[in-house]
Protein backbone atom coordinates (compact mmCIF):
# COMPACT_ATOMS: atom_id res chain seq x y z
CA UNK A 1 0.00 0.00 0.00
CA UNK A 2 1.15 3.50 -0.65
CA UNK A 3 0.54 6.20 0.95
CA UNK A 4 0.73 9.88 -0.88
CA UNK A 5 2.87 12.49 1.48
CA UNK A 6 2.22 15.42 -0.93
CA UNK A 7 4.02 17.47 -3.60
CA UNK A 8 3.08 14.09 -6.17
CA UNK A 9 5.12 11.81 -3.84
CA UNK A 10 3.77 8.47 -3.12
CA UNK A 11 6.11 5.95 -0.93
CA UNK A 12 5.22 2.35 0.46
CA UNK A 13 3.44 2.51 4.16
CA UNK A 14 5.60 -0.18 5.26
CA UNK A 15 8.81 2.09 4.54
CA UNK A 16 7.52 4.64 7.62
CA UNK A 17 9.28 4.89 10.61
CA UNK A 18 7.40 7.57 12.14
CA UNK A 19 5.12 10.65 11.25
CA UNK A 20 5.72 13.51 13.85
CA UNK A 21 3.52 16.52 13.82
CA UNK A 22 5.85 20.11 13.28
CA UNK A 23 3.77 22.50 13.77
CA UNK A 24 5.91 23.92 16.85
CA UNK A 25 9.00 23.21 16.25
CA UNK A 26 9.71 22.93 12.13
CA UNK A 27 13.36 22.35 12.27
CA UNK A 28 14.04 19.70 14.79
CA UNK A 29 14.32 17.31 11.97
CA UNK A 30 17.62 18.69 11.25
CA UNK A 31 19.10 17.00 14.51
CA UNK A 32 17.94 13.35 13.45
CA UNK A 33 20.45 10.59 12.48
CA UNK A 34 20.30 7.26 11.00
CA UNK A 35 22.07 3.86 12.30
CA UNK A 36 25.53 4.94 10.92
CA UNK A 37 25.27 8.46 12.83
CA UNK A 38 24.99 10.32 9.67
CA UNK A 39 22.38 13.25 8.85
CA UNK A 40 19.09 12.08 6.98
CA UNK A 41 18.63 13.90 3.92
CA UNK A 42 15.41 15.70 3.31
CA UNK A 43 13.14 16.09 0.73
CA UNK A 44 10.66 19.14 1.12
CA UNK A 45 7.15 18.37 -0.67
CA UNK A 46 5.80 21.62 0.55
CA UNK A 47 5.21 23.43 -2.16
CA UNK A 48 4.80 26.62 -0.42
CA UNK A 49 7.66 26.26 2.04
CA UNK A 50 4.67 25.53 5.03
CA UNK A 51 5.62 22.60 6.81
CA UNK A 52 3.24 20.23 8.75
CA UNK A 53 4.67 17.18 9.40
CA UNK A 54 7.99 15.15 9.25
CA UNK A 55 7.56 11.19 7.84
CA UNK A 56 10.84 9.37 8.13
CA UNK A 57 12.28 6.08 6.56
CA UNK A 58 15.49 4.56 7.30
CA UNK A 59 16.61 6.27 4.16
CA UNK A 60 15.44 9.67 4.14
CA UNK A 61 13.10 12.35 5.95
CA UNK A 62 9.89 13.81 3.90
CA UNK A 63 8.96 17.66 4.51
CA UNK A 64 5.51 17.38 4.26
CA UNK A 65 2.65 20.09 4.21
CA UNK A 66 -0.21 17.46 5.01
CA UNK A 67 -0.79 17.55 8.81
CA UNK A 68 0.48 13.97 10.38
CA UNK A 69 -2.86 13.65 11.34
CA UNK A 70 -4.22 13.41 7.89
CA UNK A 71 -1.33 11.23 6.77
CA UNK A 72 -1.93 8.59 9.53
CA UNK A 73 -5.72 8.73 8.81
CA UNK A 74 -4.96 7.77 5.05
CA UNK A 75 -2.62 5.08 6.22
CA UNK A 76 -5.58 3.68 8.54
CA UNK A 77 -8.50 4.09 6.07
CA UNK A 78 -6.37 1.71 3.66
CA UNK A 79 -5.45 -0.58 6.00
CA UNK A 80 -9.13 -1.09 6.98
CA UNK A 81 -9.84 -1.13 3.10
CA UNK A 82 -7.17 -3.49 1.76
CA UNK A 83 -7.66 -5.86 5.31
CA UNK A 84 -11.56 -6.47 4.37
CA UNK A 85 -12.87 -4.32 7.29
CA UNK A 86 -12.14 -3.45 10.77
CA UNK A 87 -12.57 -6.56 13.14
CA UNK A 88 -11.21 -5.10 15.99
Amino acid sequence: MYVHLGGGCLIRAAEIIGIFSVKENKEFYKVLKNEKGEYYKAENLSGDGMIDSVVLTEDKIYLSGISAFTLQKRINENLIYYNGGNNG
